[in-house]
Formats: C-alpha cells, sequence, structure tokens
C-alpha cells in the first residue's frame, strides 16, 4: 500500500491522481482514493470491526461521483461503529437472495406431499384422488410463490375464493373449501418438519360452518333396496327408452314404460360380476363396514364358523385392526357367498379373465399375478339405487343406516361403535340417528305423558294468613 496522502477529495483531485497514489479524505476519516498503477481510479472504505481492520471498495470513478462515494463511505463507517462488518454482511444478504431463488415453492410442497407423505402413509385410492384435486386449486393460485412467503392472508383468500367458486358452480363450495383448508394444513406441517418455514398459515384460518349430513334409510327403502340389489343379479335393469340392453333391442312396448324393469336374464346368462355387486351392497348394509373393507375384503380375513370377520388396520380408516363379531343375515350371505366363490384370495375380485384358480401366484405376496380387489361399485350403485326409487343416496349412508336400526334396535351407542370400528364415541353419536318412527312413537309417549298432568298442578288450596300473624 503506497504512503496515504491527506487531502480533500474532489473530482479536480481525483483526475490529477497519478497511478501508484493513494490519497485520504480529510473530511470522512477511512474514506480513500487508490489509484492502480494503470490508473484505474477506486474509492474504497477502510473500518475496523472487533479489532480487525478491513478495506471495503465503493467504486470506481468516474461511473462512482466524489459525492457519491464519501456518501457511501459514511454508511459503511457507520455500520463499522455499531460492530456491523458491512462485506460481512453483504455476503450474507447474496446468500440469502440465493437461498430465496432456491428455496421450494408450493408446488414444490404439493409434490411432496404426493410424492412423499401420500404413499408412506398409505392413503386410500379415493383419498390421493381427492388430494390431487384439491392440491392443483392450490398450485394454479400459489404455485409459483415461495412456502415460506404464504402468510394467513393468503390462506384466507383462497379458501374464500373455492368456497365462492364452488357455488358459483352450483355446488356446495362450503365442503371443498374446508377439505382444502386440512389438506393445506397437512402440507404445511409437512414443510415445517423439512425445515422450509417456522409456522403453519392455516391454523388461523376458521373453517366454514357445514351441515351435517346424517341421512339414513328407512324401513320401506331398506326394503326396496334388497329388492332391487335380487333384481339387479338376475340381470334385471331400469328400461332407458330407445336403449338396447344388453344386446335386445328394446320394442315399442318397452319404451312405453322407461321405468320398468326388463325381464330376468336366463340362469345360464347371469354373470358373476353382477352378482358380486349386488353382494357387496348387501354385505355393506348388514355389517355397516366402510366400502374399502368390504372391496378389499379376503377370504383369509373370515372364520365364517365362529363367526368372526378379522379387518387388518391396512384396510381399516382408523389404522387399527378391528374384529367384527357375525351372526344372522351377514353371516349367512358370506358363507353362501363362500360355496360359490369364484376366487381363492378376493370376496370381490376385479378383472373377471384373471380369476382363473390355477393361475400363477407371486412369490413376494402369495397372490395370484395379475388382479386385484374390486376398485369400486360406481356403477352397480347408480342402477341399483335408481332401481329402489333411493335418489340422492350415497354408499356411505348405508353404514348410518346399520347404525340407525342397531340404535333403534336397543343396541347401545357402545355397541355401535364397535360393530363400526369408531375409536370415538362422538363419531358414532354422529351416525347413530334413530329410525324416525322411533322417533315419532317416543315423541308421542312423551306429549301424551306431558298432557295427562294438566289440573293437576292447581290441586293444592290457598290458605289466608292468621289475623294475629298480620299484626
Amino acid at each position: 500500500m503506497p504512503k496515504l496522502s491527506q487531502v480533500h477529495l474532489t473530482k479536480r483531485v481525483v483526475e490529477a491522481a497519478q497511478p501508484g497514489q493513494c490519497l485520504s479524505d480529510n473530511e470522512v476519516r477511512g474514506f480513500r482514493l487508490v489509484v492502480s498503477p494503470t490508473g484505474t481510479r477506486r474509492f474504497v472504505a477502510s473500518y475496523r470491526v472487533a479489532g480487525k481492520s478491513s478495506m471495503k471498495a465503493l467504486g470506481t470513478f468516474p461511473q462512482l461521483t466524489v459525492d457519491q462515494a464519501r456518501d457511501e463511505a459514511r454508511e459503511v463507517l457507520r455500520l463499522a461503529r455499531h460492530g456491523v462488518d458491512p462485506q460481512q454482511r453483504e455476503r450474507q444478504a447474496r446468500e440469502d437472495a440465493e437461498a430465496s431463488r432456491n428455496a421450494p415453492t408450493v408446488a414444490d410442497l404439493a409434490k411432496a406431499y404426493l410424492d412423499d407423505y401420500a404413499p408412506s402413509r398409505a392413503l386410500r385410492p379415493n383419498s390421493l384422488r381427492h388430494a390431487r384435486a384439491l392440491l392443483k386449486v392450490a398450485t394454479d393460485a400459489l404455485g409459483k410463490r415461495k412456502v415460506a412467503d404464504i402468510t394467513i392472508t393468503d390462506i384466507r383468500k383462497l379458501h374464500g375464493d373455492t368456497r365462492a367458486a364452488g357455488i358459483k358452480a352450483g355446488t356446495k363450495g362450503v365442503y371443498q373449501a374446508n377439505r382444502l383448508l386440512a389438506t393445506l394444513a397437512k402440507c404445511f406441517s409437512i414443510a415445517i418438519e423439512q425445515g422450509w418455514r417456522i409456522d403453519n398459515p392455516c391454523k388461523g384460518v376458521a373453517k366454514f360452518p357445514e351441515d351435517q349430513r346424517w341421512y339414513n334409510l328407512e324401513e320401506g327403502q331398506v326394503g326396496r333396496l334388497l329388492d332391487a340389489c335380487d333384481a339387479y343379479e338376475e340381470g334385471r335393469r331400469l328400461r332407458p327408452g330407445g336403449e338396447s340392453i344388453r344386446g335386445r333391442k328394446l320394442s315399442a312396448d318397452d319404451k312405453a314404460a322407461p321405468l320398468a324393469l326388463t325381464d330376468p336374464l336366463p340362469q345360464s346368462e347371469r354373470t358373476s360380476t353382477d352378482r358380486e355387486a349386488a353382494d357387496a351392497i348387501r354385505l355393506l348394509l348388514f355389517t355397516g363396514a366402510r366400502l374399502r373393507e368390504v372391496l378389499q375384503a379376503e377370504w383369509s380375513q373370515f372364520d365364517l364358523g365362529a363367526g368372526l370377520w378379522e379387518k387388518p388396520s391396512a384396510h381399516t380408516k382408523t389404522k387399527r385392526q378391528h374384529r367384527l363379531e357375525l351372526d344372522g343375515p351377514a353371516l349367512e350371505l358370506l358363507k353362501s357367498m363362500a360355496e360359490r366363490k369364484s376366487h381363492p384370495v378376493y370376496l370381490f375380485p376385479g378383472n373377471p379373465k384373471l380369476r382363473r384358480k390355477d393361475a400363477p401366484v407371486d412369490i413376494k405376496t402369495g397372490k395370484p399375478k395379475g388382479i386385484a380387489p374390486r376398485a369400486d361399485l360406481r356403477h352397480p350403485w347408480a342402477e341399483v339405487s335408481a332401481m329402489a326409487g333411493l335418489d340422492g343416496v350415497r354408499l356411505h349412508d348405508l353404514r348410518r343406516t346399520t347404525a340407525s336400526f342397531m340404535l333403534s334396535g336397543g343396541s347401545s351407542l357402545a355397541t355401535v361403535g364397535k360393530a363400526l370400528g369408531h375409536t370415538q364415541a362422538s363419531t358414532t353419536a354422529r351416525y347413530a340417528t334413530l329410525a324416525a318412527s322411533v322417533q315419532r312413537e317416543g315423541l308421542r309417549a312423551a306429549g301424551e305423558r306431558m298432557a295427562a298432568l294438566r289440573g293437576q298442578g292447581r290441586g293444592a288450596d290457598v290458605l289466608p294468613f292468621p289475623e294475629s300473624a298480620s299484626k
């Protein structure tokens, strides 16, 4: 470093400086001009922090004027007096900016949920499908935003916009908005675990009030449903006008009665898939089991002699093993199915073409290759419920119906909860609704008892005070 010369740095002084000179400003101590051997004029600020001397380049002349350089030097020296190394602060700012550019976005968070969290928790196909649809709503709105930058205001706006969009589309957007909020809350919990942020912006957003669905079938509806299952098993269907049914063109007489059922098919033409679909609906109704538990059921889970169904934890919503005691129509149905089962493993196998009893076995799973349990009952249920006149009834309502019939028949809430595999009594209380006839009879009896008390409250005589007592 050449010898310092104390001067008042001005434009004229800087322009006249010679190569190799180092000029120190006498106005701002530490503000200097350093001229390189090639003639480059560079402004620097010399400072000391924690006993260590450092020098920070401010810029070159004439790109930076003397006054601009002096002001920057003042800021550098001010920071140094407060114990802040300005160069270290700049490095940290650059690192933060780089980290921000590479920080995960909401789209990355959604991918982590679907690719890592969902498989690790073995989410059901329906749950995964719903989560994917909900997260698409979130990524369409916030996908490019950084996870760390999302605020409670962003979540609240998305929550409200989702509800408004659902209502505009003619659906109950409240439910989708609340499911989206719950899914995002889990996503941001994952973000906290990954160190992507330190708080969950969903925690302060209140859910929209929801109407609790508690629909269950009455006795007449249950009777029509079982009749419809019998008809479906026989190959009978509703007769939509002008459409062919199982390859048979409807006649003019058929078209005149569009709500009538077709004739039963001959025994030789009936299919095992129709019979199994009807059996699955009956089993849902008689046991109160969940759809996934029924469709994925395997014969190895049943001890029909003892009347037991051991549902493995992998099949239950609560992820706990559930032991269900069987009797009556449910047990009779299962015994009948066992006598004519079409597959050695699954009660309701999927692809009919792969149901060979001599099919090759997978060494790892011990199950026949190329076949899986039936995925859903959407088409059979649409047909059966239409034949039974059950408009708007869902398969899950059969579970509520089982609970209702058990409770109305005198079973306790604890018994109902045990049968349904509930872990909380509050859940059972929502499911188990007394049948309307039982409610009506109970209300009538209570009203008659109360009405019979008329006049009994006026039976006492009112006596005057004695005169001596009033004196």
